[in-house]
């Protein structure tokens, strides 16, 4: 878990894989306000239409692994959604408080 902040905002960033955006894709950074940030809306549109775009070529190239591409661009994204907000957050002038003890238990 990671804290950053700017003077007057601070956020929390969980380093685990995010289930939301597992099953609800780039809507998920849409509609929540938690993930509502300069940017990360775009950054997210561009990098699922990369996904998507790679998932039509496959599913072009090997007949009937629809499901399996599917199921791969929702692990990726699951697993790449809080690393993109927190590389936002980063671009968008926020610092990690290094200060702070984590909150997850060892």
């Amino acid at each position: 878990m990671y804290q950053i902040y700017l003077p007057s905002v601070e956020k929390t960033v969980v380093g685990k894989f995010c289930w939301w955006a597992f099953f609800f894709g780039a809507f998920y950074a849409v509609f929540s306000k938690k993930y509502r940030t300069k940017g990360f809306i775009s950054k997210m549109f561009i990098n699922m239409l990369i996904i998507v775009l790679l998932n039509c070529g496959l599913s072009y190239l090997f007949d009937d692994t629809d499901w399996l591409w599917n199921l791969v661009e929702a692990i990726y994204l699951g697993l790449m959604f809080n690393t993109w907000y927190y590389d936002q957050l980063i671009k968008n002038g926020y610092q990690e408080d290094h200060k702070r003890t984590s909150l997850e238990f060892e």
